[in-house]
Formats: structure tokens, sequence, C-alpha cells
């Protein structure tokens, strides 16, 4: 099990990809490339696809460090996979959607936030 991200600008220019394993001890490995992608000083979203499901642990990971994490439901970024002219499967292209959703939806996306039970939920 592994997750693919892909680091994006606000201009939806892809800066950066790491594959990297679903597991706590491997998480720290996506802060290093954030950083290394993202020289100007602003701060780093992170956007995740089913972070009730296999994200969990990456999202809870990214709370309990400060993160902001937002939740992109994976109808919208499907909706915006299938609305380019070349349909693409991959993991890398499922990536760069969730941060294309993420940059031009953000003010409207939800931010996880830990709970009382120390579980991944949404801000109302």
């Amino acid at each position: 099990e592994q997750h693919t991200a892909v680091i994006m600008d606000c201009f939806n220019e892809k800066l950066g990809e790491i594959t990297f394993q679903n597991k706590p001890s491997e998480f720290g490995k996506l802060i290093t490339k954030c950083k290394k992608c993202c020289t100007d000083g602003k701060g780093i979203v992170f956007a995740l696809e089913n972070s009730y499901g296999y994200g969990r642990a990456l999202a809870a990971w990214l709370i309990e460090r400060n993160y902001i994490v937002k939740d992109v439901n994976p109808a919208l970024s499907y909706a915006y996979r299938k609305s380019v002219p070349q349909y693409k499967k991959n993991d890398s292209y499922d990536a760069q959607c969730v941060g294309r959703v993420a940059i031009n939806e953000l003010n409207k996306l939800p931010v996880l936030f830990m709970n009382n039970n120390k579980e991944c939920d949404i801000a109302e």
C-alpha cells in the first residue's frame, strides 16, 4: 500500500511528485519533498482524497503536526478527471486531479481536524 503525492503551486503547475509507503515511518518523506519544492516561504496545504479510508493515517499524521489538511470528495476529482479531452487513469494523474480540485476549490473544501476521540473529522 502506498500514496502518490503531487506538489503543485497556485497556478496548477506541477512542481514535484513522490510515492511513499502508507506507514507513519514513511510520511516524513512527503514533508521533506514538499519543503524542497516549496521554497517561496508560503505555507503548505495538503489535500487528501479518501481521508476517512486509505488516507486516514496520513491525514491524522499531518494534522498532529499542525498542517492544514483539506478533504477532497472523490466525486470532485473523478469529475475533473473525466472532463479532460484525453482520459488518464494512474496514480500520478489522480493525485494531480486532487491537487487541481484543491487549488480551484480551496475555500470551499472542508478542513480536517482531530476530534476528542483522536479521529479525523471535518470542521463544520
